[in-house]
Formats: C-alpha cells, structure tokens, sequence
C-alpha cells in the first residue's frame, strides 16, 4: 500500500519541517506495517503547486494521502502601518485558498481516491475545513495512534474499495471524520490521551531541504515536550485542538534532540508545546535537566513559548542549565479587567513578579521577548497608554516586545462565541458593516476567510499611532516574520525556496535556475540569504553533520 504525506503548508518566510507528519512516517516504519511513505510539500517544491502535486501523484501513484493542514493563515494582522499595494486593510494571508487548489488537484487525478485531512488548524474546526477543501475524512486531534490504526486496518485488506473501507475504520477511532450519505460530518470521538509517548526507536527523520532551511536562517528544530493547553484563552485555537494536556517523558526529549544534534548537527530546538511551562512547571523543570544531562548538553540551545505563571526560582535555574536562549512571553493586557476578559490565568501583579524575577536572574546570553496584544475588545486610549507605559519600562530594561493590533477571530474560540460590535471588524477589503449595526454572532464557517477585530480604531490606524509612540524605542516593533513579510512577499523568495530544495536533493541545473531568478529579482536581503543558503550547504560533508562544537556560551539564535 502506498501513502502520500502532504504537507499543504503554503507559508514561505520561515519553511518549518513536517514534525508531525514525520513522526507518523516514523511510527509506521517503527511498527513495520506493509506501507511505503512519501512525502511532498508542493509550496516549497515548485513555483507551480498544482503542476508539482500532478507530477507527484503521478510518479508514486498512491493508494491514500494523508493531507496535513498546519495553518488556516500567518494571523499577521499588520506587518506596517501603509496599505499594501492592493489596497488591504490588514496582512493575514489566508492559506486555506492555495490549499483547496492541491485538493482540487487530488480529485481530477482520481475521485476515488481517499484524502484523510489532519493538522493542527484542521483539529480546530475539522467539520468547515472539510467543507471548504471538498475533503469527505479527516482525524482531528494528535494523528500517529488513530492514523497508523488506520492504515494497519486498510493495509491488512489490500488496496480495494478503499474508500468505503476508510470511512468504516475512521467511524470507530478517536477524532476520525467521515462524510455521512446525506453529506453531514459526525462529531468526532474524543482524541486519546498518551499519544506522545511513543518508543524510542520511532525517532523522526528531518528532510534535507529543511536541514539546510534550518542553518541558513537560524529556524530553529521543533521538539514536542507536550501537546495541548489547559487554559481557556477567549482567542486561542491551543484548547480547541485538545481540550487537556498531554505530556511527554522528559527523557524521550532529550534522546530525540540528542538524535537532532548526532544525525543532522542541529542544535537549536523549539520546545514545540503551546505554553512549555503549563500545566505545572515541574513537568517542564525535568525536560531542562533531561537536556542538561544529555550527551551534547553544552551544544544545544533552545527556545519556547512560556505563560506568566507558573514562573519560579526553581524554574528559572533550569532555564539557564539548560541554555534557554530565547523565552517569550505572551502578555495580553497591562491591565486586569481585559485579562479577566481573555479568561487568563494571571494578572498585572503576576507579570511584575515573573519579569522582576526573570530580568534579575538572566545570564547576559539570555533574550527575553514578550507579545503583547493590542486592539482587543474593552480596549480603549487609557488602556492603550497604561499599556504603553508598561512596554516602554520593559523595552528600557532590555526586553525585546512585539505586538499585534488587532485579534484574529478564529472558529469555535470563546472571542467568536461572543457577540461582536460590527464597527471593529475587519476583513482584507475593509469594515464588514456599517457603524450603528447590532453585535451579533458570526457563524464559524464564515470565521475560515481572515477576521479582525480591533478596537478603538481600524488595524492600520492603530499600527501607525503605535509606530509613532515607540518610534524611540528599538527594542519594540510589530509581530511579523522579520525582515520578510509573508502579505508584502519579494518575488525572490519562493525561487529561493524552490532552490533550496533543489540543492538539498542534488539538482544542480535546476537549482541554478532558480538563484538565477533570485540574483535577478532580489534585493540586498535576498542576495545574502542566498549566499548563506550556498555556504551552509557547501560546509556540510556528503552524509549528515558533525557535532558542532561545545565550547562558548550558547549564542542567541535569529
């Protein structure tokens, strides 16, 4: 039996690995099951998605394609206070649109054939994903335990009438989907719990391209030290994914960044976990002294996303055995009334407490870097400069703090339960309504085409009197990808992404091509990515990477 994984992931700043689509090719091989894997991302691959997909189906001739979709969009609102060229009032850049075109593409090869969806962003609203990409099963929730079930149950009965058998399998497994006769789709069985805990054998391999992506631009490895979150966040999809928190041994971290570092010479992970030090520090304490502890304990470095609290003493010394170069911090309000209406667990007090704490206690090699959220609802010109001030205090100690002006109202969250005011919502074309409209309730299928709502005024007037107000503060800026800006993209980058691919798999005319494209399109930017992406690659020896050097303090990684 042969499975296509494809991994629908059009973003093209940061190029972040399939983790979970490895870790199921990982447990399949692990599990020895009569099934050949391949793996695709048409986005990366090819300049042409559709026409890649095509090639690709046609070559492998699969018998199923697990489909995973990471992302619904960047949730970039706005990148830069001026109007792109077309006119749009905020940045996010919908993906879901260049997805449904791989999907329409998988249908004219073969109708028949079965496409299981999954993924972090389908898990948040599987039932209007699968209506929106034309798509009749998916597995919402962590897929290595119900996918690999599956495919042992399809591969035990050979190749035919797969698509009446799927739908048969997938009714009996935790978060399978499948299209009833009358076109409805059930809600799904709760997700299992444990899922992470897989054997240590079953360790997943890192594509060649994504190596070279990962030295190159200093995107760091991603490392799951759990999955879910326990909070209730009125914006967040975290909880919508798993409703509980599941965790995973700290040693089978350790021994998979270990993995990293011997196999590849990566050495800069990302604790992949919605908030690393949630539910309880402690869980995350053990994961820092695991890697303390490991064979290449002095290489590795690594960053995660971390709530206000818990934060303690304890904590803080294992981040700095461990070499945590980056925490960041997301701080929704400076203020405890709209962080009472964000249903977080903590106040100003706590975050005076946590950054007392952490800014007196870090290592110089330490960056600290907190998100803060402007626009959301209740906020008002006292918020904003009771905010203000809070931010300049950090910035001048060091912190470096981006932020958002606006939310991004995703399906299913407590924010798109709520009856929202028509004058602070935004789409890419403008305010949805007229002003004087009653709240009302947005239907979630309608939530998939990017929403904002911002408060007091529209994303682009709130990102320019921001500007102006930290104009004098360096260390203060938007949240965006970086020097790049995915809704603003150059015309260099996706060729330099097609070469980079090209180069990790030894197409040498074709990658010529490609830089010929970038050299004659690109800016100072894209010139120096280029030339990096060539030295990394021509520093690597034929056959992996040697373990990096140990000696130095952990450098902080872009």
């Amino acid at each position: 039996m042969r499975v296509l994984l494809l991994y629908a992931n059009p973003h093209q700043v940061l190029p972040v690995s399939p983790y979970g689509l490895e870790v199921i090719r990982a447990a399949v091989d692990d599990l020895a099951l009569p099934v050949e894997t391949s793996m695709c991302n048409p986005f990366l691959e090819s300049l042409d998605p559709r026409a890649r997909l095509t090639q690709v189906l046609d070559s492998t001739r699969p018998h199923l394609v697990a489909l995973s979709v990471r992302n619904i969009d960047n949730a970039v609102v706005a990148c830069d206070p001026k109007p792109g060229p077309d006119g749009r009032w905020i940045d996010v850049v919908d993906y879901l649109e260049p997805i449904a075109g791989l999907t329409a593409v998988l249908r004219a090869w073969n109708p028949e054939l079965p496409v299981v969806a999954g993924g972090a962003a389908f898990t948040s609203c599987p039932a209007e994903v699968m209506d929106r990409l034309g798509l009749d099963f998916g597995i919402a929730g962590p897929g290595e335990a119900a996918f690999t079930e599956l495919l042992r149950a399809l591969a035990d009965g050979g190749t035919r009438d797969l698509r009446r058998r799927t739908a048969r399998v997938l009714a009996t497994l935790p978060g399978g989907l499948a299209r009833a006769a009358d076109g409805s789709i059930p809600t799904a069985p709760p997700p299992r719990t444990g899922v992470l805990s897989r054997p240590s054998t079953a360790l997943p391999a890192i594509a060649p391209e994504y190596v070279l992506f990962s030295k190159a631009r200093g995107i760091p490895t991603a490392l799951r030290s759990h999955a879910g979150c326990p909070l209730r966040c009125s914006y967040c999809i975290d909880h919508v994914n798993m409703r509980r928190v599941d965790e995973r041994p700290a040693a089978a971290v350790a021994e998979e960044a270990e993995h990293y570092v011997r196999r590849y010479g990566l050495t800069h992970f990302h604790l992949a976990a919605p908030e690393v030090n949630l539910p309880y520090e402690r869980a995350l304490i053990e994961v820092c002294e695991a890697l303390a502890k490991s064979r290449y304990a002095e290489a590795v470095t690594w960053h995660g996303y971390f709530n206000v609290k818990p934060f303690s003493a304890d904590l803080m010394d294992a981040l700095v055995r461990s070499r945590c170069v980056r925490p960041s911090f997301s701080v929704d309000a400076f203020d405890d009334r709209m962080l009472r209406g964000h249903r977080k667990n903590y106040r100003l007090r706590d975050v005076e407490d946590t950054f007392g704490l952490l800014l007196r206690r870090r290592p110089p090699w330490m960056q600290v870097q907190v998100g803060v959220l402007f626009g959301q609802p209740g906020e008002s010109a006292a918020s904003l400069e009771n905010a203000i001030g809070h931010i300049r205090r950090l910035a001048d100690r060091g912190v470096s703090v981006n932020y958002s002006c606006g939310l991004r109202v995703y399906p299913h969250t407590p924010l798109a339960r709520t009856p929202l005011d028509p004058q602070h919502l935004y789409r890419a074309s403008g305010p949805v309504t007229r002003p004087g409209e009653t709240p009302r309730l947005i239907p979630p299928g309608e939530l998939l085409t990017p929403l904002v709502y911002c408060a007091p005024m529209p994303p682009r007037e709130l990102a320019a009197y921001l500007a102006d107000r930290f104009s004098d503060c360096p260390n203060v800026g938007f949240i965006d990808e970086g020097p790049v800006k995915e809704a603003r993209m150059p015309a260099w980058l996706p060729p330099l992404n097609v070469a980079t691919w090209h180069l990790a798999h030894g197409r040498v005319d074709d990658t010529a091509q490609m830089v010929r494209r970038v050299l004659g399109e690109g800016d100072a930017t894209g010139i120096r990515m280029a030339q990096r992406l060539f030295q990394e690659a021509a520093a690597a020896p034929e056959t992996g990477s040697p373990v990096p050097s140990a000696a130095g303090r952990p450098a902080v990684h872009p």
